[in-house]
């Protein structure tokens, strides 16, 4: 089983509609998909819940006992009142998919990281314990589905959940937009999650070798890059600023991400090249699969038929991105 998460600085680039749509296509190739909504605003969980069930959902989320979302599993963990506590797991988007319902007091684990992260270079129990609650609450959920891959969907940020979140994680993936803060925050990736490896080698070696085992691996590897949303121009006099910004995103990507992590380890950085995929810009398709729950490949019947040509191109192009992320997962 492999863990992945979809993690860039920069917010807008389509982690979130990435992440359904490659779980989608993972599970149409029979792989057992688990996602966790790790993201304080539950844009995964809403994008496959309606309002009713979310409401239901988090109303009783921080109940003692209570075992509906991330943050009832690890709440008892982040108190110091017990250990993880199961949580009841959805069926989304196919049989082979499940969610791991995220919750907006999530917000509260992120709170007590920062002292947990300290506490660990101090070779305190507690501060293991709070580091490693998500990672053995996401373990135990996908043991339970029997999942091949876990994804993480993340918020746009370099905080301490992220950073216990892609600590966790084997590999990560960084989706791109083809625009200038999008470029700016790649320096951002590379060099945050390039110190979080280090510091948390440190608090390993400092660690009772007896307790190493339990600790995160806290090695994630640069998968590659995705090129997200990006528009295609026709005509023959029409400029392509996508290849443009390619031309730009290309050498930062590899003097950046690549090269800070190239500098930790060299295991940790691509062999079959830095791109993985690109997914062009669907424009109504994305809005339509949010508004019933769906990946943009299935929505024919859903959608006016004169859009089924896109229909079947998203299809397409989630399923070659697929191919590529499980082999390069190696499941």
């Amino acid at each position: 089983m492999k863990k992945i998460a979809l993690f860039n600085h920069k917010g807008g680039v389509g982690k979130t509609t990435l992440t359904v749509n490659i779980a989608d296509a993972l599970a149409d190739m029979g792989k057992r998909v688990l996602l966790v909504d790790a993201d304080p605003q539950c844009n995964l969980t809403s994008f496959y819940l309606d309002e009713p069930k979310l409401e239901a959902l988090l109303g009783g989320s921080d109940a003692d006992g209570a075992d509906s979302t991330i943050w009832s599993a690890i709440k008892p963990v982040v108190s110091g009142r017990g250990d993880i506590a199961p949580v009841e797991l959805w069926n989304v988007g196919g049989k082979n998919t499940s969610l791991y319902p995220g919750d907006v007091l999530l917000s509260m684990y992120e709170e007590e990281l920062p002292q947990a992260w300290t506490e660990c270079f101090a070779r305190k129990t507690r501060g293991y314990d709070v580091m490693t609650a998500l990672s053995r609450a996401v373990a135990v959920a996908a043991a339970s589905v029997d999942a091949d891959i876990v994804i993480y969907d993340v918020g746009p940020n370099v905080g301490a959940l992220n950073r216990a979140v892609l600590l966790d994680c084997d590999a990560f993936i960084t989706p791109v937009a083809s625009d200038l803060f999008s470029l700016r925050a790649l320096s951002t990736v590379g060099v945050s999650v390039a110190r979080w490896i280090r510091d948390w080698k440190t608090i390993r070696d400092l660690a009772d070798p007896a307790l190493r085992g339990s600790l995160l691996t806290g090695m994630p590897a640069f998968m590659g890059y995705v090129s997200s949303a990006y528009k295609v121009h026709t005509g023959r006099n029409a400029a392509n600023p996508h290849l443009d910004w390619e031309k730009r995103i290309a050498p930062r990507v590899r003097d950046r991400i690549v090269a800070d992590l190239r500098a930790v380890d060299a295991s940790l950085v691509p062999h079959g090249g830095n791109k993985i995929g690109g997914i062009k810009h669907f424009n109504s398709l994305a809005p339509a699969g949010q508004k019933y729950g769906l990946a943009i490949g299935k929505l024919r019947g859903y959608v006016n038929s004169g859009q089924n040509p896109g229909i079947e191109e998203a299809a397409d192009e989630f399923k070659e991105l697929g191919k590529e992320i499980a082999a390069r997962c190696g499941i």
